[in-house]
């Protein structure tokens, strides 16, 4: 794969992903809807990544990817844990309860609303985008081809933080903009040293079948 076709997938992709936006913003928000426009999304990620990356990044996995890939995520739930609950302290501390509940709510309330959905489809469907289809279109789209792709013009560093940038922006939260925008440069920093993209993959998804089971053992 050329840069030139990668250059061409990064920007079809994040031209996708923000007109995809546009339309959630004007479509009704019923369980389905949302859950399309999601499983959309990592769609996506997922092929423009693969199409865009070098396939050398794709290499078959192999005990140590393995081994590094589910340490690494636990470390990644440790990190975004403990931030997460900092993130929420310093809020408050400079701003009302009320308004900290509410940015609580709103960065929640769409993955949960399909989480506690009485449809079992739904809710299956949301829990296998979390655990398969989010780390994969994720992580093949921002680590596979982003950080890949720009560690030629600005540097490995530079471009980790970068992609950790748009990840975050891209995300849309506010209280956990941190922990979202510290976990893009853990993913980087896995995927720039070990070379293999699913290195970052595994990690990821390890992470958020923790954040998955914290949340089901809460209910």
């Amino acid at each position: 794969m050329t840069r030139l076709d990668g250059l061409f997938w990064a920007f079809f992709v994040l031209g996708a992903v923000l007109l995809t936006g546009l339309v959630a913003g004007i479509l009704p928000q019923s369980e389905e809807i949302r859950l399309a426009l999601l499983f959309w999304q990592q769609l996506l990620f997922a092929v423009g990544g693969y199409l865009g990356v070098r396939k050398e990044v794709l290499r078959r996995p192999d005990r140590n990817v393995y081994t590094c890939g589910a340490l690494s995520g636990l470390g990644l739930f440790a990190v975004n844990t403990v931030l997460g609950f900092l993130s929420v302290q310093v809020a408050l501390r400079f701003l009302e309860y009320d308004l900290v509940q509410n940015l609580i709510f709103r960065e929640r309330v769409g993955v949960e609303m399909l989480l506690t959905s009485n449809k079992p489809l739904i809710v299956l469907g949301t829990t296998l985008l979390l655990t398969i289809g989010a780390p994969l279109g994720e992580e093949l789209f921002f680590r596979g081809l982003l950080v890949d792709l720009w560690k030629e013009s600005l540097g490995a560093k530079q471009a980790v933080f970068v992609v950790a940038l748009v990840f975050a922006f891209l995300h849309f939260y506010v209280l956990q903009f941190i922990p979202v925008l510290l976990s893009g440069l853990i993913l980087g920093i896995l995927f720039v040293h070990s070379e293999n993209v699913f290195v970052p993959i595994l990690a990821h998804a390890v992470a958020n079948i923790l954040v998955l089971v914290i949340w089901l053992s809460g209910l």
